[in-house]
C-alpha cells in the first residue's frame, strides 16, 4: 500500500523531523531496525503492506514455529487414538510445561500450561471464590480478568484502585498501591507486571513485597505481556501465582499460557484428570493443543534470535521502542506520558491534539452503539497501519508495540499518517 501524500503544508515539518531522526541516529550507538539474516525471512507470511504495531494485542508466530506446530497438529490428526492413548500428547504437554517453567525460573513440578491469561486468572479466581475476605485489583486490569473477577466475586468483593497515568514513574505506581491497600485491606490482590492499557512495565517484586507488608495473604501477577518482554524469575517475584502468555512476546502460535502456583489450584475445565491440577491443565476435553506442545520451538526461537547488530529480542524491541517513541513524541510535538523506566516492548504515546477519539475506546473491537472506531480504523483504511488507539482522561494516547519485524518504514508511515489526520 502506497502512502497518500502529505499536504504541502505538512511537508516541511516532517522534512525537519526526519533530518532530526537522522543526526540522532547518527551520533548514537548502531541501532539497526532489522533481523539477522538467518531470521530475515520469518515473518514474510504477514498480509503485504500492512504496518503490524500492534503486537501486543495478539502476538505473531514465525515461520519455523508455525512449521513445528503444523507438525504437532498434523500428527493428532493423522491418527489421535495412537496420539492420546500412547500418552505421547501428554508427554509433549509435561515437556513444553518443563521448557516454560524454566523460562520464568519455576520448578516444572509447580507450573502448568492453560489455554490464555484470562483462563489463568479464573483458575485462581475459582480458589479464592472458596475463601472471604477482598480483592483488590488495578483500575486498568485487562478487561476480560476484571470481567472474570466480578463474575466470580461480584462487585461487593471487587475493590480496584486508580492506576497513575501518565505521569506515571515506579515511585507513583507504589504510593498508590499502598493507598489503596490501606483503605481496603484486601485479603487476596491481583496485580500486573505489564499492564495492557496503558502499557507499563511495573515494579511488581516490590509490589508483591509491598502487599506482603500490608498482611495480604495472596497475590497473584498478570504476566499477560511478560514473557519475552521483560526478564522473569518467580522466586525473586514472590507471588503466590504468576502466569504469562507464550504467545504475545515469545512467538508461540495461539495460545498457550504458563501458570506457576504455590497453591492448590482446580482447573475451572477438569476433565479425565480431575483431582491432579497438573494433569487437569494437559486434558481438558478435545481441543487443538498443537500450539501448547510446540512451545519448546517458540522458546528456543526466543533464545536464539537476533537481529542484524547482534541483539536479543527484548533488547532489540526496547531499544526500538525507545528511539521510536522519542521520534514520534518530536514529529507529533508531544510530551512524554511516563518516565522510560515503565517502557518495556510496548509503550504509550501521546496523540496530537484534534483527533476524534470518541469512539475509539482502548482494547475493544468496537466503540459504543458498535459503531465502528474512527482513528484506529481511519489508520488502517486508509494507511495500512494496525495501532491500538484509545481515549483516557487526560486525551489520546496509541499504545505502540516494537516487534522483531517492526521496520523504518512501519513507523515512518505511522508518523506521517497522524500528521495528515491532525
Amino acid at each position: 500500500m502506497r502512502l497518500r501524500s502529505l499536504p504541502l503544508t505538512k511537508l516541511p515539518s516532517v522534512s525537519r523531523t526526519r533530518a532530526a531522526i537522522s543526526r540522532r541516529a547518527a551520533s548514537s550507538s548502531t541501532f539497526t531496525r532489522r533481523s539477522a539474516a538467518k531470521f530475515a525471512s520469518d515473518f514474510d507470511h504477514h498480509a503485504p503492506g500492512i504496518a503490524r504495531l500492534n503486537h501486543g494485542s495478539f502476538g505473531a508466530t514465525p515461520a519455523p514455529v508455525l512449521a513445528a506446530t503444523e507438525a504437532c497438529r498434523a500428527r493428532w490428526l493423522a491418527q489421535p487414538d495412537e496420539d492420546y492413548f500412547s500418552g505421547a500428547l501428554d508427554a509433549d504437554l509435561q515437556e513444553a510445561t518443563a521448557a516454560a517453567a524454566d523460562a520464568i525460573g519455576a520448578p516444572a513440578e509447580e507450573t502448568s500450561l492453560v489455554e490464555n491469561a484470562t483462563v489463568a486468572a479464573a483458575i485462581v479466581f475459582r480458589r479464592w471464590c472458596q475463601l472471604d475476605g477482598t480483592v483488590l485489583l488495578p483500575a486498568n486490569a485487562y478487561g476480560g480478568v476484571k470481567a472474570s473477577a466480578l463474575a466470580a466475586f461480584g462487585p461487593q468483593r471487587v475493590k480496584e484502585w486508580p492506576f497513575p497515568f501518565p505521569g506515571t514513574t515506579h515511585a507513583h505506581i507504589l504510593d498508590w498501591l499502598d493507598q489503596a491497600l490501606k483503605q481496603h485491606d484486601p485479603r487476596y490482590v491481583i496485580i500486573d507486571h505489564v499492564s495492557s492499557q496503558p502499557a507499563v512495565v511495573c515494579p511488581v517484586a516490590e509490589m508483591v513485597a509491598l502487599c506482603r507488608r500490608r498482611g495480604v495473604a495472596e497475590v497473584a501477577v498478570d504476566g499477560a505481556h511478560a514473557l519475552g518482554q521483560v526478564p522473569i524469575n518467580v522466586d525473586a517475584i514472590g507471588a503466590d501465582y504468576f502466569f504469562s502468555n507464550l504467545h504475545k512476546w515469545a512467538f508461540a502460535a495461539p495460545t498457550a499460557t504458563i501458570l506457576h502456583s504455590l497453591r492448590g489450584l482446580r482447573h475451572v475445565v477438569p476433565s479425565w484428570g480431575a483431582g491432579d491440577f497438573a494433569a487437569e491443565c494437559r486434558w481438558t476435553g478435545t481441543r487443538d493443543y498443537a500450539a501448547m506442545r510446540a512451545v519448546p520451538a517458540a522458546l528456543a526461537y526466543l533464545r536464539d534470535w537476533r537481529s542484524l547488530d547482534g541483539l536479543a529480542t527484548p533488547e532489540f524491541n526496547r531499544v526500538g521502542l525507545r528511539r521510536a517513541v522519542d521520534e514520534l513524541s518530536a514529529a507529533w510535538s508531544v510530551d512524554a506520558p511516563y518516565h522510560e523506566e515503565c517502557l518495556g516492548s510496548m509503550g504509550m504515546v501521546r496523540l496530537p491534539a484534534g483527533l476524534d477519539l470518541s469512539r475509539d475506546v482502548p482494547g475493544q473491537p468496537v466503540g459504543p452503539d458498535s459503531v465502528r472506531s474512527r482513528l484506529r480504523d481511519g489508520l488502517c483504511d486508509g494507511y495500512g497501519v494496525e495501532a491500538a488507539v484509545g481515549g483516557f482522561p487526560d486525551g489520546g494516547f496509541l499504545r505502540l508495540s516494537h516487534a522483531v519485524y517492526t521496520s523504518d518504514d512501519d513507523l515512518e508511515r505511522l508518523r506521517d499518517a497522524v500528521l495528515e489526520l491532525v
